[in-house]
């Protein structure tokens, strides 16, 4: 018995050396790192997947590599495309989803969210955003002056407060959105802009497709009517002093202050949207002197009026495509928990009365006449 034991375990270490290390736990200089995956439709079964890889040798022509397969599921690409390049391919460092228009609108994104949100390697904390175009192209342009592509998505799709008008999305939230039973989600919509990517619009989504898109302005009131706090700068269109033509001032928000109120009667519901915003006035073309408290009081009063439309304009969009990306169905959720259902309250915000009142008040105007 002691020489059979003797003898397995010089089998094991035999076995043990001749393995190649690599091929069980390749070591970092042996992966390919994908940074960013966009989708572009081709059928209701097939994909056409675009990744990027960062180009590890500092002596490279192009900072990034770029890859493409059309196959059914997101691995499946990575499996393809590392017989194509000397990497093995892993989404450990994934940053970003793009998704074609096309294909949020006829596929939706939740099939592709879900199968990799299941891989443990993938983070919650990836962005998604719906691109004008093809995601390929968005992958492929020239964006001279401008990081790599990779860094160059992820800061542009990271929150700050000159673009917090856009509900930057993760795979995470978009989940938590789509699977709750009030609530859709919406995400950044981006297209190549004179040599640039912008943050065009807000698409929306009903259920996990794609269903319109929103104003950067509408989707500031939008983000405000969420209750987020830290809201960019406004720009407000009202009639000039005379009445005869228009003029245009830009405010900074100081504070902002939402209280939706409901009567919780899903079978004649209405709702009622106070919002409060203060801030400063930087910029100003009009003709009135603003340091004068009549004539503050006077384009506070415009302001409110500039608000107030556009509030019931996006709301009333909503309304008509079937979504709630605000999520007011919470507030009668509260009320009506039992036998509650999303497609119920979504039949019943559709008919829903909706009013609202706006108060702007100006705090400080410098030295602008």
């Amino acid at each position: 018995m002691r020489n059979l034991a003797i003898i397995g375990a010089f089998v094991l270490l035999v076995l043990i050396g001749c393995s190649d290390p690599n091929l069980e736990h390749p070591v970092i200089e042996d992966l390919g790192m994908v940074g960013v995956m966009g989708f572009d439709y081709v059928d209701q079964e097939s994909v056409k997947i675009s990744l990027t890889l960062p180009q590890p040798s500092q002596d490279a022509a192009e900072q990034v590599q770029q890859f493409s397969s059309t196959v059914n599921l997101p691995h499946e690409a990575m499996m393809d495309i590392s017989t194509l390049t000397e990497k093995t391919l892993t989404p450990a460092q994934l940053r970003v989803l793009l998704f074609s228009e096309e294909f949020a609108r006829k596929r939706g994104l939740m099939k592709i969210i879900e199968n990799l949100y299941r891989d443990p390697q993938v983070g919650s904390n990836i962005f998604v955003a719906v691109t004008k175009g093809n995601a390929e192209d968005i992958l492929t342009g020239e964006y001279k002056d401008k990081p790599e592509i990779n860094i160059y998505l992820t800061e542009l799709l990271t929150p700050r407060t000159m673009t917090a008008f856009s509900p930057f999305t993760t795979i995470h939230d978009f989940i938590n959105r789509n699977t709750d039973e009030v609530s859709d989600p919406a995400t950044p919509y981006i297209e190549q802009v004179n040599g640039s990517i912008k943050i065009t619009q807000v698409a929306l989504f009903n259920d996990d497709k794609m269903v319109d898109t929103i104003s950067p302005e509408e989707a500031k009131l939008f983000e405000a009517m969420k209750g987020k706090k830290d809201l960019p700068p406004i720009t407000f269109t009202i009639p000039s002093a005379d009445g005869n033509s228009q003029e245009q001032f830009i405010m900074k928000f100081t504070t902002t202050r939402v209280d939706p109120q409901v009567n919780g009667d899903l079978s004649n519901p209405e709702i009622f949207i106070y919002l409060y915003v203060r801030g400063i006035v930087v910029d100003y073309d009009g003709s009135r002197y603003l340091s004068e408290p009549a004539n503050r009081t006077d384009v506070e009063g415009e302001a409110d009026k500039f608000l107030e439309q556009h509030v019931l304009r996006t709301v009333a969009l909503f309304q008509e495509q079937g979504i709630d990306p605000i999520g007011f169905g919470d507030y009668f959720r509260l009320q009506n928990a039992k036998g509650w259902s999303k497609e119920k309250w979504i039949e019943a915000f559709k008919q829903a009365e909706i009013t609202t009142h706006v108060e702007t008040r100006i705090v400080s105007t410098g030295t602008i006449k």
